[in-house]
């Protein structure tokens, strides 16, 4: 089993407490923009991604078989799949990539 797999769908009242203990410190990851071409790169800056995390509710929030979350935020065409881990002192962006749908589980 891949370990990006998504395991169990988490509550949005879960999620939000998580973010809002952990709010201000949420940071981004070097690796998080690997992915991006140059232009994508521009639109999805750390602030950006950071405030998709506070201030948007995604369209489906789910924990990966290696612990990390997977947060699907909807965008004109697609998703945008945002995946962080949980450390005991804050949040770190790991990746994030457009997909076509939320995944079933």
């Amino acid at each position: 089993m891949a370990e990006t797999r998504i395991l169990k769908e988490v509550d949005y009242c879960e999620y939000k407490e998580l973010i809002d203990k952990f709010k201000g410190k949420i940071r981004v990851s070097s690796h998080a923009h690997f992915r991006l071409n140059e232009m994508q790169r521009k639109v999805y800056k750390e602030e950006a991604l950071i405030n998709l995390l506070t201030e948007e509710k995604p369209a489906f929030i789910g924990i990966q078989k290696n612990q990390n979350y997977a947060t699907f935020f909807s965008k004109k065409q697609g998703y945008l799949r945002l995946m962080f881990k949980t450390t005991k002192d804050n949040i770190e962006v790991v990746t994030f990539y457009i997909t076509e749908n939320i995944p079933n589980i």
